[in-house]
C-alpha cells in the first residue's frame, strides 16, 4: 500500500534510533511509536484498548492465549477454542494441556461458523479462556463475536475472551470497541503494511498476560525486544488508509467478492462456493470455491504461471493430499476440499483484474482436464 511504504521510508529516515534510548534520536523514535499506536487504535475503533507491539499474528495469538490463560487457578481449568481456528491459535491453546488445562474444541457449522448455541453448550463457570476468530482465513466465515463474547460474560464471567482478528481488521467496519472482547490479535501485512509487525490489543479491563519474552522490559514489560518503529508506522498508515476506504465505500470488499464470484461462475458453471451463504456472515475479502475434477495444487501452479496468485483451502501436495483442519471441521467432502481455491481480495482490484483471473482459470482447467 503506497501510504504504508511512504510512512516506512519516512520513519526509517527520522526514527532510526532505539525508542528506549535516552538521547534525542531515541526520543524521536519513541514519539513515532506512540503516534503509530494512537493512529492504530483510532483506525480500528479501539479507544478502550491498549496496544502491545509484536512481530506477527502468530506471536500475538500466543501472547494472548498462553499469556492470558496463565496456569489453572481457582477452579478455572478449561480452555475453549473454535474448531476452525488458525493453527497458531489452535496450537497455542493445545500447549496449555501440559499445564493442566482441559483444552476443548467448540464445533462449527458447515459454513465454518461457531454458533452461539454451540458455545453455550460448552461454557461453564470454570472456563479460563475462550478463543474464537473473527473471520476464518480459509472459508471467509464471520463469527458473531459480540454475541459470543456477551454469552461468555454471562455464563463464564471470569473467563478471558480472545479473538484472532487478523483477517478482519481493516476490512470490516465494526470497531473493536463494539465486539466486547478482552483481547484481539492483528497483523500489518493483511492490510498492506509490512511483514514483521503486528499487535495484540488488550482491553483496559483485561489483566496483563504473562510475557513470552523478557529482558528489556519494552511494551510495559509485556513484550521485551526493541520495537519495530518503521513497521509500526507503516501499519498505522495502512490502517488509516483502510478506515478511510471503508468510510467512503463500506461495501467495497463484498462488492468485489460478488463481481469475482459472477466472473468465476461464468467461467466455471460447475463451481461450488464454500463457506456461509448469508451476506452478514461473509468476509468480503475471501472467496473459497471448489472446482470439481481438478486438484487445487495443480490449478495453483497453472494460475501462477499467468500471474494469478491464489491459495488453497487444503494443505496438499502431489504426493500426499490432505483435507485441511478447517475443511474437516466444516464437514466439507474430501473431493471438494482437495479442489478448493481460496481467492483473497485486497480492495484495490479492478474489473479487469477479476476478468483476468476468471479467464486464467478456464485455461488452467482446460489444460488439466484435456
Amino acid at each position: 500500500m503506497p501510504e504504508a511504504i511512504e510512512a516506512f521510508v519516512k520513519a526509517s529516515a527520522e526514527a532510526f534510533a532505539n525508542p528506549g534510548s535516552p538521547h534525542q534520536a531515541g526520543a524521536t523514535a519513541a514519539r513515532w511509536l506512540q503516534k503509530s499506536r494512537n493512529e492504530l487504535k483510532s483506525a480500528f475503533g479501539a479507544s478502550e484498548f491498549r496496544v502491545v507491539w509484536t512481530s506477527s499474528g502468530t506471536e500475538s495469538n500466543h501472547l494472548a492465549i498462553q499469556g492470558l490463560a496463565g496456569s489453572p487457578r481457582a477452579g478455572l481449568d478449561r480452555i475453549l477454542v473454535g474448531a476452525a481456528e488458525h493453527p497458531s491459535a489452535t496450537m497455542a491453546a493445545e500447549s496449555l494441556a501440559k499445564l493442566g488445562f482441559s483444552v476443548e474444541e467448540v464445533p462449527v457449522d458447515k459454513g465454518g461458523i461457531v454458533r452461539p448455541s454451540a458455545l453455550k453448550e460448552a461454557l461453564s463457570d470454570n472456563v479460563a479462556l475462550v478463543t474464537i476468530q473473527w473471520a476464518n482465513n480459509e472459508l471467509g466465515s464471520l463469527n458473531p463475536l459480540a454475541e459470543l463474547a456477551q454469552l461468555t460474560r454471562t455464563i463464564a464471567p471470569k473467563a478471558i475472551f480472545h479473538t484472532d482478528a487478523v483477517q478482519a481488521v481493516g476490512k470490516r467496519h465494526e470497531p473493536l470497541d463494539a465486539l466486547g472482547v478482552h483481547a484481539a490479535s492483528v497483523a500489518a501485512h493483511k492490510i498492506g503494511g509490512v511483514r514483521g509487525c503486528a499487535a495484540l490489543f488488550l482491553s483496559n479491563h483485561c489483566p496483563d498476560p504473562k510475557p513470552l519474552f523478557v529482558g528489556g522490559g519494552q511494551e510495559e514489560g509485556l513484550r521485551s525486544g526493541t520495537e519495530n518503529v518503521m513497521g509500526a508506522a507503516a501499519f498505522s498508515a495502512a490502517a488509516t488508509a483502510r478506515r478511510k476506504q471503508l468510510n467512503e465505500t463500506p461495501r467495497v470488499m463484498l462488492d468485489l467478492r460478488q463481481d469475482l464470484l459472477a466472473a468465476l461462475k461464468e467461467a466455471a458453471p460447475d463451481m461450488e462456493v464454500l463457506g456461509p451463504e448469508e451476506e452478514n456472515e461473509i468476509m468480503g475479502s475471501i472467496l473459497a470455491a471448489a472446482f470439481p475434477g481438478t486438484r487445487a495444487a495443480n490449478l495453483i501452479h497453472h494460475l501462477e504461471a499467468e500471474g494469478i496468485q491464489v491459495g488453497s483451502g487444503s494443505a496438499c501436495n502431489s504426493d500426499s493430499p490432505k483435507v485441511s483442519r478447517v475443511q474437516a471441521a466444516a464437514g466439507i467432502p474430501e473431493e471438494l476440499a482437495l479442489s478448493t481455491l481460496r481467492f483473497s481480495l485486497g480492495g484495490q482490484e479492478t474489473g479487469e483484474d477479476l476478468k483476468k483471473a476468471a479467464q486464467a482459470l478456464v485455461r488452467a482447467r482446460n489444460a488439466l482436464i484435456s
